[in-house]
């Protein structure tokens, strides 16, 4: 391989932008998960709290109908 078709090469790799599009895409959807993780870390006791809630009033409408 020829100094000249070496140099070409690399020139064409540092003005290909496909792999830092990815690299942004990557980054991108890594946020979103991060940010939904903490979405549910922040609502779960109130889920937690308002199923229970709900679970007793199931069970004590099922046992006065019983």
């Amino acid at each position: 391989m020829t100094i000249e078709r070496l140099i070409g090469r690399l020139r064409d790799f540092l003005h290909d932008d496909e792999g830092l599009v990815t690299l942004e895409w990557v980054a991108l959807a890594a946020a979103v998960i991060v940010l939904a993780v903490g979405v549910i870390i922040v609502i779960q006791s109130q889920l937690n709290s308002a199923a229970s809630t709900v679970g007793s009033a199931i069970v004590s409408q099922v046992n006065s109908n019983s």
